[in-house]
């Protein structure tokens, strides 16, 4: 029997938010349609776009990313994918023996693909809500296993709002992160990991008063990012109402819940 052999790294877990009321108020063709169109075809869309970063990256005497094309390239191939039904899950396994700016640059990567994928699906009519944990996890085809894995999904299931935050250990690994490239005086690794997160009091189930890191898929300098400008409600109302789905109660503290983050994002984050 062929030994197990576990990674260690970052695993997010996402879920769509109303996907059940696409189900039931649309037929099976159109909700067939749904997914083909837009779940199947993630991965490869996302990554291509992020892709076109190289060249930019490229052709460019002072780059916005502290490495360089080729590395980019190679980082973004280590992320791995997993749909079933409405939920996507995303891995990135990382090396043992990085240092700081290695482990930096992966996390760059990863969180802008778990980004990308909010802000796209998103005005696509499909929020998705979510977690980003690290640790040890394996998987296999659609096999998977992992402390990682239980804590983003938990973390996912507990948010009230369409969006992702991280669990302790990956906000415990972004703070040491940060307070390294502090030391280090290194500005533009440290200026492009601000850009990711942003701390904020996200509603949870729970409703406990706690601060949270979370990811920032409003403003991300990030290919193919849609931006709000002023029509913030607008385009809240129309990724929660879109596809035939209602705006039951339980879905309403959501949908305001989501409008604020959003709104947060905007006032104290600078593209």
């Amino acid at each position: 029997m062929t030994q197990i052999q576990p990674e260690i790294g970052f695993v997010g877990f996402f879920d769509i938010l109303g996907y059940s009321q696409i189900m039931l108020n649309n037929n099976i063709h159109k909700t067939s349609q749904f997914v083909s169109d837009t779940l199947m075809n993630i991965p490869n869309n996302l990554i291509k776009r992020l892709r076109n970063i190289s060249a930019n990256i490229s052709g460019q005497e002072t780059t916005p990313y502290p490495y360089d094309a080729e590395e980019w390239q190679c980082m973004l191939d280590k992320i791995q994918w997993i749909i079933f039904s409405d939920s996507i899950l995303i891995s990135m396994p990382m090396s043992p023996g990085l240092d700081t700016l290695e482990q930096t640059n992966l996390y760059l990567v990863f969180s802008t693909v778990c980004a990308s994928l909010l802000n796209q699906t998103f005005f696509a009519g499909f929020p998705l809500r979510g977690g980003i944990s690290i640790g040890e996890f394996f998987i296999e085809d659609r096999c998977f296993a992992g402390r990682p894995i239980i804590n983003a999904y938990r973390v996912a299931q507990d948010l009230e709002m369409s969006g992702c935050i991280l669990d302790e250990s990956a906000d415990a690994f972004v703070s040491d992160l940060r307070r390294t490239l502090v030391q280090n005086q290194d500005t533009e690794a440290l200026s492009r990991l601000d850009q990711t997160t942003i701390l904020y009091l996200a509603p949870t189930k729970m409703g406990e008063d706690e601060r949270y890191r979370a990811i920032n898929w409003v403003t991300l300098d990030s290919p193919d990012f849609q931006d709000f400008c002023d029509n913030v409600r607008d385009a809240t109302l129309k990724a929660f109402l879109m596809h035939n789905k209602i705006a039951v109660p339980s879905v309403q503290g959501k949908i305001i819940n989501t409008e604020m983050f959003i709104r947060h994002v905007l006032t104290n984050l600078q593209e």
